[in-house]
């Protein structure tokens, strides 16, 4: 007898039917798209949190401003907000996909034949002999039926299940390189002291001129935010033990060397400028403080100093 692989040939066919394309594929898409979502949440909390869109359109970090004491004078912190805040980046590193296929096929067949006969002898038919005083009656019956039966049954059972289990890891991502490199620049552009009202920053506090020589000291005045104060209001006033005067000092400003007078304010466009000293071979120099202010937005006043130290005279001695 024939061996019935009916059932093993359909479980292989619904085995093979199976679309693991899309059962595989399909976590792995949505993997990819929830990555896709987290870059894009991350873009938007810098651009709701760390910047801000000024009425040009242009893009501009916001920055927290701590306000402290510092040698006795109030003083504020200018900082990046992005600096000190951790910006959420979302990186799935893993990803498992476990799929188990369990089809269950089954067949069964039955066949059954049946078939009976009956023979009934008998006939019937009647004679008579006679043969002198005997006689003989005979009596025949004859019957004769036959039957056959078949019966046949089959059965067939399928069943498919599908399990798929999919696993996934995401941790905080590293800061991208571009990043990276943007952050750092932020955070060196944060102030430490940027004065409660803004401040004058010089690049010397204290300078001994030298006689017949220039020496420079550049001058910054920047607002509450930081910024430079463009067009802020400059003013310089010598104090010695005998005036106001400069004596024998000699202040010029700018490029083109611009003399500057005691008390007289100058103008500066872009919020700084540098300040050139000199003194005339031989001419003696008190000592004197600079005493530097500067008004911001016609209204807010800062102040500076610069030490200059004393030159004595230079005697010339005869020849014997």
């Amino acid at each position: 007898m024939a061996i019935d692989t009916t059932a093993g040939t359909v479980a292989q066919n619904m085995l093979n039917g199976i679309d693991y394309s899309a059962l595989i594929g399909g976590p792995l898409q949505a993997a990819i798209s929830a990555q896709a979502m987290a870059a894009k949440s991350s873009w938007e909390f810098i651009q709701q949190v760390g910047l801000n869109t000024t009425s040009d359109g242009h893009k501009e970090a916001v920055n927290v401003t701590f306000t402290y004491q510092k040698d006795g004078n109030l003083t504020t912190m200018i900082v990046p907000i992005l600096t000190i805040v951790p910006i959420p980046m979302i990186v799935i590193d893993d990803i498992s996909i476990d799929f188990k296929a369990s089809i269950n096929a089954s067949s069964s067949s039955c066949t059954e034949n049946s078939e009976s006969t009956a023979l009934d002898v008998g006939g019937e038919a009647k004679a008579k002999l006679g043969w002198g005083p005997f006689s003989l009656s005979i009596t025949a019956k004859a019957n004769y039926s036959s039957k056959k039966d078949s019966k046949a049954t089959s059965e067939s059972r399928y069943s498919v299940e599908y399990t798929q289990d999919v696993h996934v890891h995401a941790k905080q991502a590293d800061v991208p390189a571009g990043l990276a490199t943007v952050l750092n620049i932020l955070t060196m552009s944060a102030m430490g002291d940027a004065g409660i009202d803004g401040k004058i920053d010089v690049e010397k506090s204290e300078i001994t001129p030298i006689p017949g020589e220039e020496q420079s000291c550049t001058i910054s005045v920047t607002n509450a935010s930081g910024l430079l104060a463009k067009n802020a209001s400059l003013s310089i006033k010598p104090v010695t033990a005998t005036g106001d005067s400069f004596d024998n000092l000699v202040v010029t400003y700018d490029h083109i060397r611009k003399p500057v007078a005691a008390g007289t304010n100058i103008t500066l466009p872009n919020g700084n400028t540098t300040l050139y000293f000199s003194i005339e071979d031989g001419k003696p120099l008190p000592p004197m403080t600079l005493e530097l202010s500067a008004k911001i937005n016609n209204k807010q006043e800062v102040k500076g100093e610069i030490l200059i130290n004393e030159v004595k005279a230079i005697e010339n001695n005869p020849q014997a």
